[in-house]
């Protein structure tokens, strides 16, 4: 078996803005209601969401130096257009990426996308590619999958919206191993105090190194991780660059 690659994650759709720490702080990067994470792994470029808007998703990928024809796999967490609004800047750039979506996506997308790029329907857990996993599809009334990536450092997952339970998708994907870090929305805006302290403790527990909660995730929930991660919450916004395992 090959030894884990080290994974550079750039969020390039947030309602962040972008945060001097861990990233660049460009004027010219949009927020925009949604989410899109840029995964580079070895010489693998992936795409994971899309965000809500084209021309946002378009210029902040010019903007952070990214071809969007350079993409060669995208991954969408869920249908809600949040996450899916974006994929024009991608198919009418020239990409055809394989797009791993869940299979109970609607019918006529799924057909729609066929029509121009490659299409992989996703139930349950599987390798996308070597070291790149996707938990299956997960929950109910909104299904949705997740990344989960090895590092050298252990487990990178990478969350849409967190719908079925951002504790659930942890417990998921730490049966592969340790969770290094845990990044994207967590559904939490509309959260109290109590069910988020709950939650953070579900995550220690599971024993989760760093949090980087964005999106959805609130600024209740960002500053209750906070005084509970110390030094290993990061703030992440659009613009934000992590490297995990070098």
């Amino acid at each position: 078996m090959d030894a884990p690659l080290p994974v550079a994650l750039t969020v390039v759709y947030d309602n962040n803005g972008p945060t001097s720490d861990t990233g660049p702080t460009d004027p010219v990067l949009r927020t925009g209601w949604g989410f899109a994470c840029l995964v580079e792994r070895g010489d693998d470029l992936l795409l994971f969401d899309t965000g809500g808007d084209a021309g946002i998703l378009r210029n902040n990928l010019k903007a952070l130096g990214v071809d969007a024809a350079d993409i060669d796999v995208l991954v969408l967490s869920h249908y809600h257009s949040d996450h899916t609004g974006g994929l024009d800047a991608l198919l009418d750039a020239g990409a055809t990426p394989t797009v791993f979506v869940p299979a109970s996506f609607p019918s006529a997308f799924k057909e729609q996308l066929a029509a121009r790029t490659g299409v992989v329907e996703v139930t349950g857990p599987a390798e996308l590619l070597p070291g790149v996993h996707t938990t299956g599809e997960m929950g109910s009334a909104i299904i949705e999958q997740s990344l989960v990536i090895e590092t050298p450092e252990g487990l990178v997952v990478v969350t849409g919206c967190a719908h079925p339970g951002i504790v659930e998708i942890v417990r998921r994907a730490a049966e592969r191993g340790e969770v290094a870090l845990v990044i994207g929305g967590f559904h939490l805006k509309d959260a109290g105090a109590a069910a988020i302290d709950g939650l953070i403790a579900d995550l220690q527990t599971l024993g989760v190194g760093r949090v980087a909660p964005t999106h959805c995730s609130g600024d209740r929930a960002r500053g209750r991780f906070a005084e509970a991660f110390g030094d290993d919450l990061v703030l992440v916004g659009v613009g934000s660059v992590l490297t995990v395992g070098r």
